[in-house]
């Protein structure tokens, strides 16, 4: 089974993690939509979710968000998994890489992290450089989309940016969401970033927008 939970800010106690840790199965996967917040503060609380995560034998997968410690995830290895590049924080942990695609449970899944935080998070001292895919990352995105016929099953990016967003505009991003609603053929399409839920049924597909609530994806 594959679940879903976006933004967990390095909460060790975030429903959906919570709910999945108690179920997770041999062969489960949680893929989480973005700001995981892994070494992201230092507070006792995000140190307890560090060990959590990276001590867990549940298996996990995550797309980066705008809070993230972008130097830690980068510092590991490169690796292939599934058909894309990931990287491995640790036997069971794994960060899914921007613009890759990757066979689960014999679907296609392409994934896109990162987006713009607005100012106030600078100015508190909680941000990392490297938040917003650049050019390179997205031609790459749609390289593999190419190679794909642009047709996947799911497409899990932390933000939907569906359309151009005055205070945190993010137009590498944009441009790309553009080209993913106008070009390529999908199944559903899931993000985060909002912390809160979302339904979008006017777009070609069903575009679906999650938080803390554990989801099943949907593989009907």
């Amino acid at each position: 089974m594959i679940y879903l939970i976006a933004d967990p800010h390095g909460d060790p106690e975030f429903r959906g993690l919570a709910d999945y840790l108690a179920v997770a199965k041999d062969g489960d996967l949680l893929i989480v939509l973005g700001d995981l917040g892994i070494k992201f503060e230092d507070t006792d609380k995000n140190r307890e979710f560090d060990r959590l995560l990276l001590n867990s034998a549940a298996n996990i997968a995550f797309i980066d968000g705008n809070h993230e410690n972008y130097p830690y995830i980068n510092s590991f290895p490169e690796e292939e998994w599934r058909g894309g590049r990931i990287r491995r924080l640790s036997p069971h942990l794994i960060y899914l890489m921007r613009g890759e695609i990757y066979d689960i449970e014999g679907h296609s899944f392409f994934v896109m992290g990162g987006c713009k935080s607005s100012p106030k998070w600078r100015e508190a001292g909680l941000w990392y450089p490297g938040e917003e895919p650049t050019e390179e990352e997205t031609a790459r995105a749609v390289h593999n989309l190419a190679k794909a016929g642009l047709s996947v099953d799911y497409v899990l990016t932390h933000k939907f940016a569906y359309r151009p967003d005055p205070k945190t505009p993010c137009p590498t991003l944009e441009s790309l969401c553009a080209f993913i609603l106008d070009r390529v053929d999908y199944r559903a399409w899931y993000a985060g970033h909002n912390h809160v839920p979302k339904l979008y049924a006017d777009t070609p597909h069903p575009v679906r927008v999650i938080y803390d609530e554990l989801t099943p994806i949907d593989q009907g």
